[in-house]
C-alpha cells in the first residue's frame, strides 16, 4: 500500500514541476530568441522530439518565414486562454496583431509553437510541430 502512495506522490510530483508561470516565461525567453533571429538558441528551447526532427537550417528557415509574417514582435500578451504547459497568446508585431500557440513540456521545452494571422488554415507559414 505505501509503495502504491508513494508513486501516486512522485506521479503528482512530476507533475506539478511545471510552475503556474512556465509557458509565460518560456515566451518571454522565446521573444528574445525571435527577435535575435538565432536558431541556435532557439533550438536549445526545444523539446528533444523537436530538436531530432528540425536542423539548424531548418530552424534559420522557419525564423525567416515567421519574420515575413511578423517581422519584428514588440511583445506577447499574457495567455488569453491556457493552461501550465499550453497557452493562446496575442502577438504585437511591427506590421499587425497575430495570435501564437504555444505548449511546452514537463521540462519547459517547446512542443508545439505557432505564430498565425488565421488559426484555422491548414498550412501555416510559421509553425514548429512533432506533428506531420
Amino acid at each position: 500500500m505505501a509503495a502504491v502512495l508513494a508513486s501516486f506522490l512522485l506521479t503528482d510530483m512530476a507533475v506539478a514541476q511545471v510552475g503556474p508561470h512556465a509557458v509565460i516565461n518560456v515566451s518571454k525567453n522565446l521573444l528574445r530568441v525571435y527577435n535575435a533571429r538565432d536558431a541556435a538558441a532557439l533550438r536549445e528551447l526545444l523539446a528533444p522530439t523537436l530538436q531530432a526532427k528540425y536542423t539548424l537550417d531548418d530552424l534559420r528557415l522557419t525564423l525567416a518565414r515567421c519574420h515575413g509574417l511578423t517581422h519584428e514582435i514588440d511583445r506577447f500578451s499574457l495567455p488569453s486562454w491556457g493552461a501550465r504547459r499550453f497557452g493562446f497568446f496575442g502577438v504585437y508585431a511591427e506590421s499587425s496583431v497575430l495570435e501564437m500557440v504555444l505548449e511546452i513540456d514537463e521540462d519547459e521545452k517547446i512542443i508545439h509553437w505557432m505564430i498565425t494571422d488565421d488559426v484555422t488554415a491548414k498550412e501555416q507559414q510559421c509553425t514548429l510541430s512533432a506533428m506531420p
